[in-house]
């Protein structure tokens, strides 16, 4: 099987000193308020890959060292300013690239958005290879990306209506076999990605985080 992800996995580690307790990445529950943390995954799914772009730009030594917990809450807070659910959430790959081209604009960071949808009519799906290299270009790129379960269909590990942080795929070219390593509530999982692209009845889609090669 082919398998493609990002460069260091510990660059995710969260660590909460007050309970010795380590995490991958934010966990929507951490918000101070009740709305926040019922509505948070799309917020939290960005500040996911933000902290990861930025944490691997620095100097390794220190980009390894576990980010604190208050640090990530605080990270959180900031992209909730601009990447903020409504009544429904963050519904749409389009609402989400709304807030997040607003983040990355305020912090003058050279990313680019893109976005691969899962409609809900599976005739006007794209075809599984067509997503598997969408986001292998990305993860092999060191970039997470960010992944809209509407309907978690068969795939017990995911949730309806729900944003996590995808970080490595395995998968045969032929679409006949396709797994992602998914970060979501602090927690590594590993999901069935052909069983969810063909059994989600209402579908999702994916947005990735370019990063811009210098200009010459």
């Amino acid at each position: 099987m082919i398998k493609k992800s990002i460069k260091n996995i510990k660059l995710f580690e969260v660590i909460d000193e007050q309970a010795a307790e380590t995490f991958y990445g934010g966990w929507q529950d951490w918000y101070g308020v009740w709305w926040k943390r019922l509505s948070g995954c799309g917020p939290t799914t960005v500040s996911n890959i933000v902290s990861y772009i930025n944490r691997s730009c620095q100097a390794a030594d220190i980009a390894c060292t576990p980010m604190p917990k208050r640090d990530f809450q605080e990270l959180m807070e900031d992209v909730w300013n601009y990447v903020t659910p409504g009544m429904q959430g963050i519904p749409t790959t389009a609402a989400l690239i709304k807030g997040a081209a607003a983040y990355i604009s305020s912090k003058n960071l050279d990313i680019a958005l893109e976005e691969l949808d899962i409609p809900k009519k599976k005739p006007l799906r794209p075809e599984l290879p067509k997503l598997l290299a969408f986001i292998g270009e990305s993860v092999a790129g060191d970039t997470p990306v960010a992944f809209l379960s509407l309907d978690k269909g068969d795939e017990p590990l995911l949730d309806s209506w729900h944003w996590v942080t995808l970080l490595a795929l395995e998968y045969e070219e032929d679409g006949s076999a396709a797994f992602a390593d998914i970060a979501d509530e602090g927690k590594l999982l590993h999901v069935d990605l052909r069983k969810w692209f063909y059994s989600t009845g209402i579908g999702g889609g994916f947005v990735r985080f370019v990063r811009k090669q210098p200009t010459a």
